[in-house]
């Protein structure tokens, strides 16, 4: 049994009431981090932790757009409690199993909720109690990749404080002092055991996740039923800004963004072409099972979408989901994904036809229509003619009433927002067209050139969002059926690449995105690879099989 109790100074942990309390020096500051750790806890948690897709069967996220500032990701994760999972004592007093559910990034969460299959609370550690498990489990890490190194049970005497305090600083510092614990590797000042130990690639791969993300370790009560459903939800930020991929040479970092005016800005904010939206799914390997959920909002329509996951420059074909056509939600699904994958989803959203848009664009040709019959009927304009310029007014009025009506979504607004702009000069046409009339009407040359100019304007206008239109009904039409929904007749299903750096390119993962922030953590150097974790996993079964000898 393994107690965790508060992190006040006089609390610690212990394996069977028998670890040492931690030593304090005259300062009041702990002379070891390690002491409160426990290793045995920490080998079990880091076997659970690689191979989290052997015991959590399924997984699945569902996105919803709050606005166009945030989304709503709601994760269910099923799973069976493993029997490797630590047996804790909580301050309660109640026996609990302790499971990684899954890894988020080190901020604050918005709106979190974590719940059971009956809607109760679950349980959760501490900040302090969450930190000395993470030590734990990267102090098993340290042993297991030095044990490939040299067949010692751990690291040799004299280097497991200088390595116990630098995994402390890395994993309970703060800022400064985490900043400082990677610059003295670096620079080659941290202790000769502690840059040896960051060679080895497992260990490296993750200390780094561990750096910039936190385990969120959840307490199964121990007499509960063994198969359980845990959901969670947060908000989560969209950046509705295009940015360059920030994927390059096997490492990921944030792409920069792209000015207003670019080509794929333009045509995005004009609707030309569909607004393309990236969503990191870094779980996808945590589970053997994976299915992504998204909704579109109100007046908005999916016309693609698709989900790859695989290792960056492997050769070993990617796993892949991909739909086309205009859904108002969809659903990807993909199976055994490796770790130290890259998985992402990317959508293409376009604004329903049938609503604002065909509105606007009817209503720009009528504007063109009467804009060139005025310009063919110059004449006719003069004081005293048979046609009153006041039609033009009336016609602005009218139209303006239709345009000026909002989308029921704000992420619709902003999508076509270079559009409303055009259809807002539109309706300004004619009253530009009446103020020439009345301006110029003793002067029939100025005043053609001018209903001409403003004629054309409109032309221009009206057959862009035309355009727009076609291009909406042209990209809902190509229907590519998802590779999972199969049948006898079925002819035909997205193609699955040879690997994932030309999946990237088939799919257009290589393409400029706007993208939503996940609070779940990724991984940002994708070195993994199979021979290295069954390494690790042997180490550990080596150290426990020592333990029980």
């Amino acid at each position: 049994m393994i107690r965790i109790q508060s992190h006040r100074p006089h609390h610690t942990l212990s394996v069977d009431g028998t670890a040492p309390w931690p030593v304090h020096g005259a300062d009041g500051h702990q002379a070891n981090p390690e002491d409160r750790c426990c290793r045995e806890c920490g080998r079990r948690l880091l076997y659970l932790f690689v191979r989290s897709s052997t015991w959590v069967s399924h997984r699945t996220e569902h996105v919803s757009f709050r606005d166009d500032r945030a989304v709503i990701r709601r994760v269910t994760a099923e799973f069976y409690v493993p029997d490797e999972a630590p047996i804790f004592r909580g301050d309660d007093g109640r026996a609990y199993r302790l499971v990684p559910l899954s890894v988020m990034r080190r901020k604050t969460l918005v709106n979190f909720n974590l719940s059971d299959e009956e809607g109760k609370s679950v349980v959760l550690l501490s900040l302090r109690q969450n930190q000395a498990i993470t030590e734990s489990m990267l102090l098993a890490c340290a042993d297991a990749a030095l044990e490939n190194t040299n067949g010692a049970a751990g690291p040799i005497t004299g280097s497991r404080q200088h390595i116990g305090s630098f995994i402390h600083d890395v994993v309970s510092g703060e800022q400064q002092i985490l900043t400082a614990a990677y610059k003295s590797l670096d620079d080659g000042a941290a202790a000769p055991a502690v840059l040896e130990l960051t060679k080895h690639r497992m260990f490296r791969t993750i200390l780094d996740r561990l750096a910039d993300n936190f385990v969120l370790w959840v307490m199964i009560p121990a007499g509960a039923p063994r198969r359980r459903v845990l959901t969670f939800s947060c908000d989560e930020p969209l950046t509705l800004r295009y940015r360059k991929p920030g994927l390059k040479d096997g490492q990921w970092e944030l792409g920069p963004k792209l000015r207003p005016l670019t080509r794929t800005v333009l045509f995005s904010a004009l609707g030309l072409t569909a607004t393309r939206i990236r969503f990191p799914v870094p779980a996808a390997e945590n589970t053997a099972s994976f299915h992504f959920e998204i909704d579109a909002p109100p007046g908005i329509q999916i016309v693609e979408a698709s989900l790859l996951a695989g290792r960056p420059q492997d050769e070993e074909p990617p796993s892949l989901d991909h739909v086309k056509g205009g859904f108002p939600t969809v659903g990807l699904h993909v199976i055994e994904v490796p770790n130290g994958s890259l998985s992402r989803v990317q959508i293409g959203l376009q604004v329903v036809t049938r609503g604002w848009l065909m509105t606007s664009t009817v209503s720009s040709w009528a504007v063109f229509g009467l804009l060139l019959a005025f310009a063919l009927h110059v004449p006719a304009l003069k004081p005293g003619g048979e046609v009153p310029p006041l039609v033009l007014v009336a016609l602005a009025g009218g139209i303006a009433g239709l345009i000026a009506q909002s989308d029921r979504h704000a992420l619709a607004t902003h999508l076509l927002r270079w559009a409303r702009s055009l259809a807002t000069i539109a309706v300004a046409l004619p009253l530009v067209a009446t103020t020439y009339i009345a301006l110029e009407a003793a002067r029939t040359a100025r005043l053609q050139y001018a209903l001409d100019a403003v004629a054309a304007v409109g032309g221009v206008i009206a057959l862009l969002l035309t355009a727009v239109c076609l291009l909406s009904w042209w990209r809902q039409g190509k229907d590519v059926l998802s590779p999972w929904e199969q049948s006898q007749k079925r002819k035909g299903s997205a193609e699955r690449p040879e690997n994932f750096d030309k999946g990237v390119k088939q799919y257009h993962y290589d393409k400029p995105a706007m993208r939503v922030d996940s609070a779940e953590g990724w991984l940002r150097e994708f070195i993994w690879d199979d021979k290295s974790e069954n390494q690790l996993l042997d180490a550990i079964r080596k150290q426990q099989n020592k333990k029980h000898l």
